[in-house]
């Protein structure tokens, strides 16, 4: 698949240090079909536990499933994949919330890769207040609360 932007071999992936971000607290990790046993070796890698998952259906602006695309390699894909991880003891810790949210975003499909607002509305939910990383983050993953990491941020 032609990308407008750089990916990392999956070794690349599993190499990353997440573990040292964190002592504790969830993670959101958006992946593909073909990837979903990369996502769950790397959670395990980091030391989260995989509790959850959120399905993101994509719509069109007139609320239409998205039936085609650019994405899928045997299908084509009108959903994406969130696989929330647990580290720590976030269910005793006053600091986390669970039990709070839907497994599932209907949202519309904007630039490539961007994500749904409400994925973070989520993340805020889970861990009001709290520190919370974007990696790969471009522009428009900037959030208030967020610390966002990425190539294709702009320089200013």
């Amino acid at each position: 698949m032609d990308l407008p932007y750089g990916t990392m071999r999956d070794e690349e992936m599993k190499q990353l240090e997440i573990e040292k971000l964190s002592e504790a607290g969830f993670m959101f990790l958006w992946v593909t079909g073909r990837a979903m046993e990369l996502a769950r070796d790397c959670l395990t890698k980091w030391g989260y536990t995989r509790i959850d998952e959120i399905v993101w259906l994509k719509i069109s602006n007139d609320y239409k499933l998205i039936r085609t695309g650019r994405t899928g390699h045997w299908l084509n894909h009108s959903k994406e994949h969130c696989l929330v991880g647990m580290k720590g003891d976030v269910l005793n810790d006053p600091r986390f919330n669970y039990k709070i949210d839907c497994d599932v975003i209907v949202s519309e499909v904007r630039e490539t890769s961007r994500k749904p607002d409400e994925v973070y509305e989520i993340m805020e939910r889970c861990c009001p207040g709290g520190r919370k990383i974007e990696l790969f983050g471009r522009a428009h993953n900037r959030r208030y609360n967020f610390m966002c990491l990425g190539n294709q941020l702009p320089s200013n």
